[in-house]
């Protein structure tokens, strides 16, 4: 649940028949940072046995954009909340015969501290690094009312270390892939509503992770 990212429902073939605009962010499923340098994404998270909030604040250019990050997650049986951290970055490409492609090299680290269980004798944290590309586009008859189809593929290194009593520690590592996508639905030049679906590839005992979440865009060029 920790690791978020965005199931693919949208091949390229799709998006090139039906682009009608290219956006720096829109293979996030984000709005344009052309216009807008900023922008704020609240998501709520579901999975099988637990639940997120996230909050992320983007920025950048047509270019390059980057975001940073905070997530709390419950687990269902567990006590305490786990807190995460994590920043996120990109360029973006503009591709396909009309040039109404957006292809984007991504990268991201973060840092989640787990929820000890009602227990102060241990505590455990995972630190987590991701890299892959993502793609999407604008579709829409109008400037401000639009969908924008996106998926992405990102192979996933993770660590997880325990702290226990009497200064005993261990720790133990994993690599997976994750398969994400959506949706997003643009409401106006500065909303969206963004559906994201995420499933971890290779990765044992995993289940997928839905989520929903409303970004606003801010800030003036």
């Amino acid at each position: 649940m920790k690791h978020m990212a965005l199931v693919a429902v949208a091949t390229t073939a799709l998006l090139s028949t039906l682009a009608t605009r290219a956006d720096a962010q829109a293979c996030l499923g984000l709005g344009s940072l052309t216009a807008q340098p900023t922008n704020a994404t609240f998501t709520a998270l579901f999975s099988d046995g637990s639940k997120a909030l996230d909050a992320r604040v983007g920025f950048g250019s047509s270019i390059a954009f980057g975001g940073v990050s905070a997530q709390l997650q419950d687990y269902d049986g567990i006590d305490g909340t786990g807190k995460s951290i994590g920043v996120d970055g990109g360029l973006s490409f503009i591709t396909g015969a009309s040039r109404n492609i957006t292809f984007c090299p991504i990268a991201s680290l973060g840092y989640t501290s787990l929820p000890d269980g009602g227990s102060s004798a241990y505590s455990a944290s995972t630190t987590d690094g991701a890299a892959g590309v993502a793609i999407g586009a604008r579709v829409g008859t109008t400037s401000s009312v639009a969908l924008i189809p996106f998926a992405s593929l990102q192979g996933v290194y993770s660590r997880i270390a325990i702290d226990g009593p009497s200064g005993g520690s261990g720790s133990d590592n994993d690599t997976y892939g994750l398969l994400s996508g959506g949706v997003s639905f643009v409401l106006s030049s500065s909303v969206l509503i963004r559906p994201v679906i995420t499933l971890p590839l290779g990765l044992e005992g995993s289940d997928p992770s839905y989520g929903i979440g409303v970004s606003f865009g801010f800030g003036k060029r």
